[in-house]
């Protein structure tokens, strides 16, 4: 139906019914359109289903066009109405395959007939109105209902990623009591299964480049040290920030969070980059929360790396440290029982350090921070051992520890995977220079004697020297070629 009209469709072989029938409809203000054959019917129905299509039995095929072939027949949208007479009464048969809305029989009075078939298909056509506005209504629900679940699903997905900062948070605070914060993030970061691949990069320690820590686990990513130009006295400026997140993409790829570290400074000290597995978890991980919660897990450890040594741990100097040996040697004098009330069963324990100080020498133009590297060193250890300790330093070379007797083989060995896992590297103004460099530290037990503990030291020095000249002597040693030889 169009422009509101109702429209009647007739497909018939007598002109006399024609009339009659269309008379009826004439007085109900319709007016029918009729089809001599089935090819202009079915073009006119192609082009405009009508309302209703009152259809000779008689005319249900022609040439090779068939009634049922018909696309609105198939689809079973035409409102069929068939016309038979006594004669063709027996050609309805084939109008059992047809969904329709009846029959009519040839008539001297059709309009109770058609009256009545017109008041069913009215029924019909309020029925599948009903049935379309329902069927919107169940679509535009549907709809409606789609979205609810959706936003259901984003708001417990969101849920979801702010657990998972939650649980990033409560794992990062296992390793608060550690001493080194990319320890503690790498051991966290390498169990986040959605986290690809991570960065880091720090400002050393005179401020004029950015440099990366040594790494095995297989998601950190290394970036090579990027000289700056000129030093950031107060963190990593803008333009050095600029500069590291250029060389993370290309190293990395896109799609890369940047979180900034700051310390003391209004600038930061560090930057992670971290890449994520998929594009979800890149846009709905809290990455503002992680990072506000990192720079407070970051000045945990600054604050307890960069604070002053307990003086009460260490001993004023080597005379000092000598008497206090001789103690357990000689016993106490009057004086030192006086003083020293907590007189207790200590052991010592020697950190030669000669390879650190042979790589210094050796590298006599690349500037070693010495006393950051002897604040971090100690306030580190006592970070990881909890152990007791005093200590005290014999030269640049050697430093002597002080532990109580129950304490010892655990002290002993911690001392020694920590001194071999430190990373004295980060220490030297051009760290990329002496990454290569071997330096292992020894650990070894003295008695408790001046006497004994300068010999053990003497002898460790004397060994060094005579090494390094035969070092020497190799090196200006060149065996003349002969002829054999060119």
């Amino acid at each position: 139906m169009n422009d509101g009209k109702v429209t009647v469709a007739l497909l018939l072989s007598d002109l006399n019914e024609v009339k009659e029938i269309s008379s009826v409809f004439k007085k109900l203000g319709i007016i029918p359109h009729f089809y001599e054959d089935l090819k202009t019917f079915w073009s006119g129905t192609l082009e405009r289903l009508p309302a209703l299509c009152i259809v000779d039995v008689k005319k249900m095929s022609e040439g090779s066009l068939v009634l049922r072939d018909h696309p609105a027949v198939q689809a079973e949208e035409m409102p069929l109405l068939f016309y038979y007479t006594d004669k063709t009464e027996p050609l309805l048969v084939s109008t059992h395959q047809f969904y329709h809305l009846g029959v009519l029989k040839q008539s001297t009075h059709y309009e109770g007939p058609l009256k009545a078939i017109l008041k069913r298909l009215n029924k019909v056509s309020a029925l599948e109105q009903h049935y379309l506005s329902q069927k919107m209504v169940t679509i535009a629900q549907k709809e409606q209902i789609e979205r609810l679940e959706l936003t259901l699903r984003e708001e417990k997905q969101a849920d979801n990623y702010q657990s998972m900062v939650k649980s990033v948070c409560l794992e990062l605070e296992k390793y608060r009591n550690e001493a080194d914060f990319f320890k503690a993030l790498e051991k966290v970061f390498h169990g986040v299964d959605e986290i690809d691949e991570f960065a880091f990069l720090e400002l050393s320690f005179n401020g004029q480049k950015l440099i990366s820590p040594i790494s095995h686990v297989q998601k950190f990513r290394n970036i090579p040290s990027l000289w700056l130009g000129q030093a950031c006295t107060h963190g990593i400026e803008l333009f050095a920030q600029n500069m590291a997140t250029q060389v993370a993409v290309d190293i990395m790829g896109g799609d890369l969070v940047s979180l900034l570290i700051k310390g003391t400074e209004i600038k930061p000290d560090k930057i992670i980059f971290i890449k994520s597995k998929n594009e979800t978890f890149f846009n709905n991980f809290d990455w503002n929360m992680l990072e506000a919660y990192l720079n407070g897990f970051y000045a945990t450890f600054s604050n307890k790396l960069s604070s002053p040594v307990d003086h009460s741990k260490k001993l004023s100097s080597s005379f000092e440290a000598m008497s206090f040996l001789d103690q357990y040697l000689f016993g106490q004098t009057a004086h030192e029982a006086a003083t020293n009330k907590n007189y207790q069963d200590m052991k010592l324990v020697d950190l030669d350090l000669s390879s650190l100080l042979q790589v210094v020498l050796k590298k006599s133009g690349n500037r070693f921070f010495w006393n950051r590297y002897s604040t971090e060193f100690i306030n580190k250890l006592e970070i990881q051992s909890r152990m007791d300790f005093k200590y005290f330093d014999f030269g640049v070379a050697n430093i002597g520890f002080l532990v109580r007797g129950n304490d010892l083989d655990a002290f002993y060995d911690h001392l020694k995977e920590f001194s071999n896992r430190f990373q004295y590297w980060k220490y030297f103004e051009d760290s990329d220079g002496v990454l290569a460099q071997l330096i292992q530290p020894k650990v070894s037990m003295s008695p408790m004697s001046a006497h004994a503990y300068l010999t053990k030291v003497i002898k460790a020095e004397s060994e060094l020297k005579e090494k390094t000249q035969e070092q020497k002597r190799a090196w200006n040693f060149i065996e003349p070629k002969t002829s054999l030889d060119m």
